[in-house]
């Protein structure tokens, strides 16, 4: 007849046979991991003006922040982008009618600027959500503007390009080209925004524009949008992207904009 065990032989034997508080550590681990790095699908519309931009058709007695939260959330945006012309004026207002929603507001401006023969590069400067009026003035200021020129979409940044890039970056900032495809010569500096700066992505005004970067880059990955570039209440979210990132808001967007480091050879 087989012995029964002690009490003290059982204890001893349960603490042999259980999981170590490493491994259960290191289990626990694994799984946050894997549940932080799962990506989650955001619809967005990065290029929207406001009454801060010239020619932007308002309604009259409408309130256009909160109005534009409630219209993009009607639209299904989760993430939208202010980017007047020099310009952050209407963003702290925005962000402010946002408060009580889930709508993600990514501050941005949108500035003119040169390169090679093209004198009419457009980059969508985008900011992390800190960032506000005063913030994005301080950016325009640093690109050598006056206040007087604040809002003046007909201005070009006298800044060599890597100059420009380099002082967006400093204010925690992505650049997006935008609207490049739409002339013969914004489409002559695309090889030099690609090849040279390394830009993955970009905003484009037609849709069959996509098969220009196939055809001539058929072995980088682009991550190619056309935005609504709204004017008017009615046309936020008339095009959209729908992106899947690990992460909401600016730090998302940032993943999937972000320059490609090019080597020096």
């Amino acid at each position: 007849m087989a012995r029964k065990k002690t009490l003290s032989e059982q204890v001893e034997t349960e603490a042999i046979e259980a999981p170590s508080a490493k491994a259960t550590k290191s289990t626990l681990r694994a799984k946050v991991q894997k549940t932080s790095t799962r990506r989650k699908s955001y619809t967005m519309d990065l290029r929207i003006h406001s009454p801060a931009s010239l020619g932007y058709l308002g309604i009259e007695g409408i309130d256009t922040a909160p109005a534009m939260v409630r219209l993009a959330k009607v639209k299904g945006l989760d993430v939208i982008a202010l980017t007047d012309y020099y310009s952050g004026d209407f963003i702290d207002r925005v962000v402010e009618a946002a408060e009580e929603s889930n709508l993600t507001i990514i501050p941005g401006t949108a500035i003119r600027c040169a390169l090679d023969s093209c004198t009419d590069v457009v980059l969508l400067c985008l900011f992390p959500e800190g960032y506000g009026k005063s913030e994005i003035e301080g950016f325009l200021e640093d690109l050598g503007m006056s206040r007087g020129d604040f809002g003046d979409r007909e201005y070009i940044v006298d800044l060599p390009f890597e100059k420009i890039l380099s002082i967006i970056e400093k204010h925690g900032g992505e650049a997006l080209p935008s609207r490049m495809d739409k002339t013969p010569q914004r489409m002559g500096v695309l090889p030099a925004l690609v090849e040279e700066y390394g830009f993955r992505a970009f905003d484009l005004a037609y849709g069959d524009s996509e098969q220009f970067f196939k055809k001539r880059w058929p072995k980088l990955k682009f991550q190619l949008f056309s935005f609504s570039n709204a004017n008017a209440l009615a046309q936020v979210g008339s095009r959209t992207a729908k992106v899947k990132m690990p992460v909401s808001g600016f730090e998302g967007i940032k993943g999937i904009v972000a320059r490609e480091a090019l080597s020096e050879a």
